[in-house]
């Protein structure tokens, strides 16, 4: 089993702050202690709040409460105001992450459904958030991948682990902002497990 005792007395504490938070604003428009106060600091603890979500189907802060499957775009454009504008580039719609708001991006299928979501984390002091997280960081907190395969037109590394009908996919690379010589996670995936 991937969770430890120290995994979940952590994600707990770490869960018990999000109880009753809920932006009134888009996410891309919340001041920037109203979103601060809400992603823990620490990449462990925003790990471990991000690995027990994704059981439920489910990504923290801001976009708590939209789940894979369940919720619409029009769901996701009701709580958090419009995307930015698409590029042409991307069927995602897109939430960037500025003044320590962390960012995502979410995907729908045919029927207008969230089929993936994606957590970029914080630009400010990434080290404490999603760039704080390295492959060792991630098999310590969570085990061994289930699986890890390379990403051929970037030749990054794609970390895929499953959490029930739900998986989590860490892509890891080397940040810019961060550290050439370190491999960190750029962003998170959530997507339905296949069948």
């Amino acid at each position: 089993m991937k969770k430890t005792t120290a995994f979940v007395m952590t994600a707990s504490l770490a869960t018990s702050a999000f109880i009753g938070f809920s932006p009134v604003a888009p996410a891309h428009a919340m001041s920037k202690s109203a979103v601060e106060q809400s992603v823990p600091q620490g990449p462990t603890t925003a790990l471990n709040t991000i690995y027990e979500l994704a059981h439920k189907g489910q990504m923290p802060y801001y976009a708590k409460g939209f789940k894979i499957g369940v919720q619409t775009k029009k769901d996701v454009h009701h709580k958090l105001g419009n995307p930015y504008p698409e590029t042409g580039q991307s069927s995602f719609d897109l939430y960037h992450a500025e003044m320590g708001n962390p960012g995502f991006a979410f995907h729908y299928d045919a029927k207008g459904k969230i089929d993936e979501i994606r957590y970029f984390g914080t630009n400010v002091e990434k080290e404490t958030n999603i760039g704080g997280m390295t492959p060792s960081l991630l098999k310590k907190q969570l085990g061994q991948a289930d699986s890890v395969s390379t990403i051929p037109q970037t030749k990054e590394k794609k970390y895929v682990y499953r959490t029930g009908d739900y998986e989590l996919e860490f892509i890891v690379g080397h940040d810019p902002d961060i550290s050439q010589q370190k491999l960190t996670v750029l962003h998170i995936n959530l997507v339905k497990a296949d069948s």
